[in-house]
C-alpha cells in the first residue's frame, strides 16, 4: 500500500517510532504497515483492543470514559493514542482506530460505517476525526486503514 510506504519514510525522516491501537480494523492497519520492507526501523508495537476491557487494560482508557461516551467516540480514541505513547511521547507517533464495521452494531447516533481515528504526533496535542464509510464490513475496514495511513501525512 503506497500510503504505508510513504508513512514509513515520513517516520524515518523524523526519527520517530510508530504505535497503533486498533479496534474495528482488528490488526489490519498494523498488517498494512508491516507489509512494507524495512518497517522494523519504525514500527514499535501495536494492540488490538476490541473489547472495552482490553482498551482499559492495555492502553489505560478510563472505564468511565468508555461508559460515558462509548468505544466509538472522540474521547475514547484520544485516550487510546495517549495511552499508546505513554512514556515515549517525544519520539513516537501513534494512531488509534475505533468504529462500527458492521453489518450489525450500528445505532441511530452511530450507524454502521462510523469510524473515529486519532493521531498523536510527538510534542503535539492528539487530534481525532470522525468518518462515515459505506460498504461491507471489509470495505469499511479497508477505508479506515487507508484513512489512518493518510492522516499523519496530511498537514
Amino acid at each position: 500500500m503506497k500510503n504505508a510506504q510513504t508513512l514509513m519514510l515520513y517516520l524515518q525522516k523524523n526519527n520517530w517510532k510508530l504505535r497503533c491501537v486498533e479496534s474495528c480494523t482488528a490488526g489490519s492497519l498494523t498488517a498494512a504497515i508491516g507489509a512494507v520492507s524495512g518497517v522494523s526501523e519504525v514500527l514499535d508495537r501495536s494492540w488490538v483492543t476490541y473489547s472495552n476491557q482490553a482498551k482499559h487494560e492495555e492502553v489505560h482508557v478510563p472505564l468511565e470514559t468508555l461508559e460515558t461516551f462509548g468505544a466509538v467516540s472522540q474521547e475514547v480514541v484520544l485516550a487510546m493514542v495517549e495511552g499508546a505513547v505513554q512514556g515515549c511521547e517525544d519520539n513516537t507517533l501513534a494512531l488509534a482506530v475505533s468504529g462500527i464495521a458492521g453489518p450489525s452494531g450500528g445505532t441511530k447516533d452511530k450507524p454502521v460505517g462510523t469510524v473515529w481515528i486519532a493521531l498523536k504526533r510527538p510534542s503535539q496535542a492528539a487530534i481525532a476525526q470522525c468518518f462515515h464509510f459505506d460498504g461491507s464490513r471489509s470495505e469499511v475496514q479497508k477505508q479506515a486503514v487507508k484513512q489512518a495511513l493518510a492522516m499523519p501525512l496530511q498537514a
